[in-house]
C-alpha cells in the first residue's frame, strides 16, 4: 500500500504487526486493504506526520479486550501501541488505533465488512467487524449494514445477518456516487475572510495530480477558486469543492474582491453540496434526526422564531418549543403556535416551565421531550438560513466532534442599525467556543456529560466546558447562515453581558442596516 510499510512477526497467540505510515490518509487505506489478511493481538504504529485535533485530546480505541495501550507524540508524528487479549482481524485492530488518532462520530450503525470491499480508506474508522472473523451470535442480528464488494450476490445475505446490504464498487456505494472522504476532503482550516489565489485547472492538476490526498489539504487553503473547472475529473471537482475551493469556468463568475459575503456563499454552497452528495455516510445510514430546542419567555417573538424553524430544509426535524409560564399561559399561546406551524412537515411539541425557572431548566425540560438523535439550540431573535441545520450535521460528520456550532461571523447591532462581518474567531477548526444559538450535540453525548446545567446565564458555556473537561471535542464551522442579533436599548434581552461596542471592534467590514440575503436567513 503506497505510503505504508508493514513488518510482520508471528507467534502462537497471533501475528504482531509494526506499521509505518506517512500520514493518516495512507494509514486509512491500509486499514481497509487489510480486511481478512491476518489476525493480530498486537500492533505498533508510527504515523510520520500527525497533529492532535485539539490540545490534550486522545481518542479511545473502542475495542474490547485491551491489555495495553500507549500513544506518544514524537517529532512531527506519533507512536501508538495496542495489545489485545484475543486475536482480531488486522483491519479491526488498525481501525482501533485510528480512532485513537482521529475523532470518530458517535451513533454510527453496526457495520460488518466482507473481504472484497474496495473502500480505499473510506469509513476506515468504522471497521469493527469482519464477516469471516468469528461466529455469528444466533440470538442477535450481526449487523445493521453489511458492506460487500460489487460482485457479491444479495440473495446470499439473510435477514438474520444484516438489515441492509450495500454493494461497494469504485466510485459507487449502493445507488450513490461516492467521490470524497470527508475525513480528508473537508474545509478544516479554511478561514471565513480569506480570499486567496485564483488558479486554472491545469495548475491544479500540475500541483496535486488527479486526486487530493491528506498532504494536499493545507496548501490548498491558499487557493480560493479554480477556473476551467469542467475540464477536471469529476472526483477532483468534488474533492476541491468539499475543501471549500470555488469552481468556475471564468473569473467573471467570481464576486468582487471586497464582497466577503459573495465569496463565503460560493465556497459554502459548494462544500455543502459536495459533502452531502458524495460522502459515503448517507449510503450506509440515514441522516440523523434533529430536534430544535427553542425556549422563549417573550411571546411577541414567536412569529419570528417559528419562521426561522419553518424555513429549515433539513429532512428529519422536530421542534421542542418551551414557553415560560404556567399551564394557562401555555394553553393561551397554543392556538397561535399551531397556526404559525400549520403546513410545516416537521413534528413539534409545546411545553411550559415556570416563570422563575432559568434557561438551563428550560433546556433540560426540552431535551427530555426531544426525540431527535441530535439536539440543536436556536434562539428566538437570531436569523437562520434554510441550510443552517444541514451545515451543523455535515460539520459533525466530517469533524467527529461532540459539539459543533457556527462561528460568530455575522452580527446585527440593533442599537446602531448596523451589520458587521467580524470573523474574529477562526472558522473550520476545533475550538473552545461556538455561537451559543447554534450549538448541536447528540442526545447520547449530552447525557454522557450530565446534560445542561440549570444556569440563568452562560448556559452554552457551561455545556462547552462540560464536554471539553470530559475529553470531548468542540468544532466551530463557518458562520454563514447565522446572524447573531444584539439589542441596544433592551439589555435584558441579551443573554451575553458583552457591550454592543465590543462588536464594532475588529470588524472586517460594516453594512448599514440589516443585510438582506437568503444566505444569512435575513430575506
Amino acid at each position: 500500500m503506497p505510503g505504508t510499510r508493514v513488518r510482520e512477526r508471528s507467534s502462537s497467540t497471533g501475528d504482531h504487526w509494526s506499521v509505518r505510515a506517512d500520514h493518516l490518509g495512507a494509514f486509512r487505506r491500509l486499514i481497509t486493504a487489510s480486511i481478512g489478511v491476518a489476525h493480530l493481538t498486537e500492533v505498533h504504529v508510527r504515523i510520520e506526520r500527525w497533529r492532535r485535533p485539539h490540545r490534550g485530546w486522545a481518542g479511545s480505541p473502542g475495542i474490547d479486550g485491551v491489555d495495553g495501550v500507549s500513544m506518544v507524540p514524537k517529532g512531527d508524528g506519533v507512536d501508538v501501541s495496542l495489545t489485545l487479549r484475543e486475536r482480531h482481524d488486522a483491519a479491526v485492530v488498525l481501525s482501533a488505533v485510528l480512532r485513537m488518532l482521529q475523532p470518530t462520530v458517535s451513533g454510527f450503525p453496526s457495520v460488518t465488512w466482507t473481504t472484497d470491499v474496495p473502500a480505499a480508506g473510506l469509513l476506515a474508522e468504522q471497521v469493527r467487524d469482519v464477516q469471516e472473523d468469528g461466529d455469528i451470535d444466533e440470538h442477535v442480528r450481526r449487523a445493521d449494514v453489511l458492506l460487500v464488494g460489487g460482485g457479491a450476490d444479495a440473495t446470499a445475505v439473510s435477514a438474520e445477518l444484516a438489515e441492509r446490504l450495500v454493494h461497494v464498487r469504485e466510485g459507487r456505494w449502493g445507488d450513490r456516487e461516492v467521490r470524497i472522504d470527508p475525513t480528508i476532503h473537508r474545509p478544516h482550516g479554511r478561514a471565513s475572510d480569506a480570499i486567496g489565489e485564483i488558479v486554472d485547472a491545469a495548475t491544479i492538476t500540475r500541483r496535486f495530480g488527479p486526486q487530493i490526498d491528506m498532504l494536499d489539504v493545507k496548501p490548498l487553503r491558499a487557493i480560493s477558486a479554480v477556473t476551467g473547472v469542467s475540464s477536471l475529473d469529476a472526483d477532483l471537482r468534488a474533492q476541491l469543492a468539499a475543501l471549500g475551493v470555488i469552481g468556475v469556468e471564468s473569473e467573471a463568475e467570481l464576486p468582487a474582491a471586497d464582497d466577503y459575503l459573495g465569496w463565503q456563499r460560493m465556497s459554502v454552497d459548494g462544500r455543502r453540496d459536495a459533502l452531502r452528495d458524495f460522502s459515503p455516510q448517507p449510503a450506509v445510514t440515514a441522516w440523523p434526526s434533529v430536534s430544535v430546542l427553542l425556549s422563549t419567555h417573550r411571546p411577541e417573538r414567536l412569529d419570528h422564531a417559528l419562521s426561522m424553524v419553518r424555513r429549515q430544509d433539513y429532512p428529519h426535524l422536530q421542534l421542542v418549543l418551551v414557553l415560560h409560564g404556567d399551564e394557562s399561559d401555555v394553553a393561551q399561546h397554543a392556538p397561535r403556535v399551531r397556526t404559525l406551524l400549520e403546513g410545516w412537515e416537521g413534528e413539534w411539541v409545546l411545553i411550559g416551565v415556570p416563570d422563575e425557572h432559568t434557561l438551563g431548566h428550560a433546556l433540560i425540560a426540552a431535551s427530555a421531550r426531544a426525540d431527535g438523535e441530535l439536539l440543536t439550540k436556536m434562539d428566538d431573535d437570531d436569523y437562520y438560513a434554510a441550510t443552517h441545520i444541514w451545515d451543523l450535521v455535515l460539520a459533525r460528520m466530517y469533524s467527529g466532534a461532540q459539539i459543533v456550532g457556527k462561528a460568530l461571523d455575522w452580527v446585527y447591532l440593533e442599537g446602531v442599525d448596523t451589520t458587521v462581518f467580524r470573523p474574529t474567531y477562526p472558522a473550520e477548526r476545533f475550538a473552545r467556543f461556538v455561537a451559543g444559538g447554534t450549538i448541536c450535540i447528540s442526545a447520547g453525548d449530552l447525557a454522557q456529560v450530565g446534560g445542561w446545567r440549570s444556569l440563568p446565564r452562560s448556559v452554552d458555556k457551561g455545556l462547552l466546558d462540560r464536554v471539553l473537561q470530559s475529553g470531548g471535542l468542540v468544532y466551530r464551522t463557518h458562520g454563514l447562515g447565522y446572524v447573531y442579533v444584539r439589542h441596544g436599548s433592551d439589555k435584558a434581552a441579551n443573554t451575553s453581558p458583552v457591550a454592543e461596542e465590543h462588536f464594532l471592534t475588529k470588524a472586517v467590514t460594516e453594512y448599514p442596516g440589516l443585510v438582506r440575503s437568503s444566505a444569512l436567513g435575513t430575506e
